[in-house]
């Protein structure tokens, strides 16, 4: 059983390299999925609010597609460069940049669509939940549209042998030190990797799907009910998010899909030796950031029936 984890601590001054970008930038299937929910959604004269713009390509696709106006809000500096980038491509008439967090800014007038993506490798663990729900209110029209609609996400269990052997099992001695004890620090992480059909044990189940348009929970609680294909190792289970980007568009970070987000994979304290048939209960909790205290806690729990 996994003790309550906390995955991807912040990490001062991650986006702050341009590489980090280039990598969002450049992904293909995260770039033409938004540009054709922006295409089918922002209409001429629109006014949006782009949250999290980073450097602002959301902004600038949104007032391609005939925004008039563009809130672009982003705590952190890299808002600098969506202004240099804003001003080399003729857009900075169009754009008011606020260099402040979503929750605290106020944009005088009332956005047609919101648009963000804040989505991380588990979905939720970078504020996209809490950030969406508490600005949703405030820069929304009555009858206004959210980019994404819902975001969903999936399970699957795994036997991942490259990660569990080499960074769960493989702490050892180091001249002479026994490092045995960091495995118990290593067990409670999540891990980005790229999953192969060959890794997985079961098909996905969605475990949890976040609809913006309605209240969104602090906490959600689920039970999945796995079946295993074959006989095998069960080392861990892998995560992938489907975001529902505008109704004909969804983007995903599935295994059969290649994205910079890859997939995440959480291991169990220990392998379950499976037969095809068995049947694998997971039970699940996602606990989200509140006012009080910042955090994105996973809880997984396996069982195997008897």
């Amino acid at each position: 059983m996994l003790e309550p984890i906390e995955l991807f601590p912040e990490i001062p001054n991650l986006y702050e390299f341009p590489s980090v970008h280039a990598g969002m930038l450049y992904d293909e299937r995260r770039v033409n999925a938004y540009r054709r929910a922006i295409d089918s959604t922002v209409k001429k004269g629109d006014i949006v609010v782009d949250v999290g713009t980073g450097t602002g390509l959301l902004s600038f696709l949104c007032l391609q597609a005939g925004a008039k106006r563009v809130h672009a809000i982003e705590k952190s500096p890299v808002i600098k460069w969506a202004k240099l980038l804003a001003e080399k491509n003729g857009f900075a008439d169009r754009i008011l940049f606020h260099h402040t967090d979503a929750r605290n800014v106020e944009i005088g007038e009332k956005a047609d669509v919101v648009v963000s993506e804040i989505i991380g490798h588990m979905a939720f663990e970078e504020g996209m939940t809490e950030t969406i729900t508490a600005t949703k209110d405030r820069f929304l029209k009555k009858g206004g549209v959210l980019i994404p609609q819902n975001v969903a996400l999936n399970a699957a269990l795994v036997n991942e042998p490259e990660i569990y052997d080499s960074y769960i099992n493989g702490w050892d001695k180091v001249c002479g030190v026994d490092y045995s004890v960091m495995r118990e620090q290593a067990v409670q992480q999540a891990y980005i990797t790229d999953i192969s059909e060959r890794d997985l044990l079961s098909r996905s189940i969605k475990i949890f799907t976040v609809d913006f348009s309605q209240t969104c929970l602090d906490e959600y609680i689920n039970t999945g009910t796995f079946t295993t294909l074959r006989n095998g190792f069960v080392n861990g289970v892998a995560f992938w998010f489907d975001a529902q980007l505008s109704p004909l568009v969804k983007l995903s970070s599935s295994p059969w899909t290649k994205t910079h987000w890859k997939q995440c994979f959480v291991p169990f304290q220990k392998a379950i030796d499976v037969s095809a048939g068995d049947i694998v209960d997971v039970d699940f909790e996602i606990r989200f950031r509140t006012s009080c205290k910042d955090e994105f806690v996973l809880k997984v729990r396996p069982n195997l029936r008897s």
